[in-house]
């Protein structure tokens, strides 16, 4: 989780209330207090949440919830006369939103928070500067207008902190932010750059700016470009860029972007719009409150309300839904004034019974000398399929996934296992681990979910007959029976090394010894062996 230090101090002097009562408010805006040092604490802030990546961006909020400042804030654009074309070579990175800040009187706290939001913008909303990448640039330094080009590698420009020109193939490989950063723009033999009527280099995108306009404690006129492979996310970036400076003081500028298809006007500061639903709003939160007492409260939260929509500033890109409105409500109505609300049955609350008899089974695990672990239920496709050999045409994948490390939904706990402990070879062995989790099998009528126990034993001597050990003893002491095992095969296991498990009610699972190329796949340099016993199916032969 992204953290800011503020000064408290020169926040109580922007809100105009002491620092004891931002202390106790900052919680009920949803950020964590993580410490208070003398005159400065540090808050932890959500990911979707950008906006509080500074002081002004919290201050705004705690202006509404303090009722100093109420309703949606508004941010008037003009036009700047600045105006930069695109290349229509860029096909690595090719959209660009640009916009100009002036009247800015920064000091050296206002310097030091901008560079760290735009830090976690690039490591948050620009996953690393792979989808955005941010460039603030001192507009006196430069001459419009600006063109977003398309370089050679032998292309010469002085890096941000450089002394002298250097080519583009050069800072690639022989700066921190080249090496960091150049994969980024794969093979292509043509690189991004931002250049001034002049011939000067504002940016190398996503890479390092030019040191001709760094930013500093006399710059009064900023001109940013947000580079991006999204032009949403390119532009959901701007909107917090340019919001924050606007906070600070400066007046937003509007730049045509030329591209080779028509010309965009940007930064696009739209209201985001969403339907306000009274009776949904009633009923997440418990209350009874009326559309005057919403409306109010959401203008606390920032927010404002035409007819039957809610309206916020553009830089709000966590609201999506009604519901997200209902928890705006809360924020403004106040958390702390909403009591606990008792069922009316004065019955006591007990376990499910299997749930008491999944933790009956880790408790068994933990007790016979296996450590548990959790892992996520959405993994990635090669350690699901392409390490086992194994064909992929029944997985379950996420539509549009935001990482493909998480863009299958697992059909067995193995996999997942074998992720743990190749990412844990340096540790000691021998390695006996254990997960109890949901898998999803697709079906003639949809996807039916179960839950499984998974086990694998690591370490030279890693056997099927200390595998089927530690399955026989679980279902001795957890069910009070006998399993019996006959050769089979399953695409974890090795042939012949491999044999399904049955009670006298029904398969249950399998046990064996991992695949040699299994093995070699995960980059394990021990043998493996293990289990998994389908543990809802055991639950109901035991009914």
């Amino acid at each position: 989780m992204p953290v800011v230090r503020i000064d408290l101090s020169r926040l109580s002097r922007k809100i105009g209330v002491g620092p004891t009562k931002i202390l106790d408010r900052l919680p009920f805006i949803g950020l964590d207090i993580e410490s208070v040092d003398k005159d400065s604490v540090r808050v932890e802030y959500s990911p979707n949440r950008p906006d509080y990546g500074t002081d002004f961006g919290i201050g705004r909020s705690l202006k509404g919830l303090l009722g100093k400042e109420v309703g949606m804030p508004r941010y008037s654009t003009r036009p700047s006369g600045v105006s930069i074309s695109v290349d229509r070579r860029l096909s690595v990175r090719p959209y660009i939103a640009c916009a100009t800040v002036t009247g800015l009187n920064l000091d050296g706290e206002d310097v030091r928070q901008i560079i760290s939001l735009q830090e976690d913008l690039h490591n948050g909303l620009g996953r690393k500067r792979r989808l955005v990448a941010i460039g603030l640039h001192d507009l006196e330094g430069v001459k419009p207008p600006f063109a977003y080009a398309a370089a050679g590698p032998d292309f010469k420009f002085t890096p941000l902190e450089g002394k002298k020109p250097m080519a583009i193939s050069r800072i690639l490989s022989e700066t921190p932010e080249g090496e960091a950063y150049g994969q980024i723009l794969g093979g292509s033999n043509l690189f991004p750059v931002i250049t001034d009527s002049l011939g000067e280099v504002l940016s190398f995108p996503p890479v390092i700016n030019g040191n001709l306009t760094k930013v500093t404690t006399k710059t009064h006129n900023i001109f940013i470009d947000v580079t991006s492979t999204d032009r949403n996310a390119g532009d959901d970036v701007m909107a917090i860029m340019v919001t924050t400076l606007a906070e600070i003081g400066g007046k937003i500028g509007t730049v045509g972007v030329g591209y080779p298809t028509g010309l965009r006007v940007t930064p696009d500061l739209s209201p985001v719009r969403i339907t306000l639903d009274l009776n949904l709003i009633n009923s997440v939160l418990g209350l009874g409150l009326t559309k005057r007492q919403v409306v109010e409260a959401l203008g606390k939260s920032r927010l404002s309300v035409t007819g039957d929509t809610a309206m916020a500033a553009r830089y709000r890109l966590d609201l999506l839904h009604p519901v997200d409105i209902a928890e705006e409500v809360a924020l403004g109505y106040g958390i702390d004034r909403i009591g606990p609300l008792y069922p009316p049955s004065n019955r006591p609350g007990s376990f499910h019974p299997f749930e008491q008899f999944l933790d009956s089974t880790s408790t068994v695990m933990a007790s016979s000398g296996t450590l548990e672990l959790m892992t996520f239920e959405l993994v990635d496709e090669e350690s699901l399929y392409t390490r086992f050999h194994r064909p992929s045409e029944s997985k379950i994948a996420v539509h549009e996934p935001r990482s493909l490390d998480h863009s299958v939904l697992r059909d067995s706990l193995i996999p997942t296992l074998m992720a743990a402990l190749s990412s844990n070879m340096k540790s000691d062995y021998p390695q006996r681990v254990f997960e109890i989790g949901r898998v999803y099998v697709r079906t003639k009528i949809g996807v039916a979910e179960s839950w499984r126990l998974g086990c694998l034993v690591a370490h030279s001597q890693a056997s099927y007959s200390e595998a089927k050990m530690y399955l026989e003893s679980l279902c001795r002491t957890l069910a009070g029976r006998e399993l019996t095992a006959k050769v089979s095969q399953h695409w974890a296991f090795a042939a012949g090394r491999c044999a399904a498990v049955s009670t006298d009610d029904g398969l249950v699972g399998y046990v064996g010894e991992l695949k040699p190329e299994a093995v070699d796949a995960f980059r394990l340099r021990v043998p493996v062996s293990g289990f998994e016993l389908d543990l809802s199916s055991l639950y109901k032969q035991l009914k």
